[in-house]
């Protein structure tokens, strides 16, 4: 966690952010025919359930939120889940896991643990999948990692959208990159390194890769986590694993907002057929 002030300068800059993106996610589902719920994980985390009409209740997507580890929030994302739950015929739970500054590594990567754990009451690990964008792809790679490091049953897949996979990465040393990497981690409190493979899944190492859940990535061809999306792709087949990987003319998690739609589109229809093949 980073110091008093710097926090209240950070929760200042925050808010009205959040206020904003959640303010438009909230408008943007108006015209939905989906049903929102909020939904209890925890005492400590809650989440966002997205129900489209016909969605079938016995199949869960996990879904993680980008925003640099430390910004937005599931209300952002209340329009694209309904989307995602309407294309995937499954029901969607957005999870607001903690952020920076009020917490460090590995806070988030616990309240996924607790989500999957959630998820696994209502339904068997077959029938749960995890996805995310950009940071919040990073942490449902890392619940991937997490688990076979416990040699636990892995989700019936895991759907990446634009995922940041590597914290080490030296493209990331920027002024923005570097913010967010040390917010996450902490500071000069943090307990672990970027290269840690619960922070940077691409590191994960061959046995851990052999127990992974299928994999789908999508990303723009040309974007911050391209390069990412290809090292993991690479380290996967490396180990005979086939990872099923898209890249598209369009920007960073271009499938959550509005424009690109033909590539939202047919990013969509790629990702619920994908499921449609590992779900139980």
């Amino acid at each position: 966690m980073v110091h008093f002030a710097g926090a209240c300068v950070l929760r200042a800059v925050r808010a009205p952010i959040n206020a904003v993106s959640a303010s438009l996610g909230f408008a943007a589902a108006l015209t939905s025919s989906t049903t929102y719920s909020t939904v209890r994980i925890s005492d400590e985390v809650h989440g966002v359930e997205a129900v489209a009409p016909g969605a079938q209740r016995t199949r869960v997507i996990l879904y993680f939120h980008g925003g640099g580890h430390w910004l937005l929030n599931v209300h952002t994302y209340r329009e694209f889940i309904g989307r995602l739950s309407a294309e995937t015929n499954a029901r969607v739970v957005a999870v607001a896991y903690r952020k920076p500054p009020d917490v460090q590594f590995p806070a988030g990567l616990e309240d996924a643990m607790k989500a999957w754990r959630w998820a696994l009451e209502q339904c068997p690990a077959s029938a749960v999948a995890v996805a995310g964008d950009s940071s919040g792809g990073n942490l449902a790679f890392a619940l991937m990692v997490k688990l076979a490091q416990l040699e636990e049953p892995q989700p019936a897949a895991c759907i990446g959208i634009s995922p940041w996979l590597n914290l080490n990465r030296p493209q990331w040393t920027g002024a923005w990159g570097k913010l967010c990497v040390e917010l996450y981690l902490g500071g000069k409190r943090k307990v672990t390194a970027a290269s840690d493979p619960l922070v940077s899944p691409v590191n994960m190492q061959p046995e851990l890769l052999q127990r992974c859940a299928p994999v789908l990535m999508h990303a723009g061809r040309n974007e911050l986590t391209t390069e990412d999306v290809k090292a993991m792709q690479a380290a996967f087949e490396r180990e005979g694993i086939f990872t099923e990987v898209q890249l598209y003319g369009a920007p960073h998690i271009f499938q959550v907002g509005p424009g690109f739609w033909n590539s939202t589109k047919d990013s969509l229809s790629r990702i619920s057929a994908f499921l449609e093949r590992h779900w139980s």
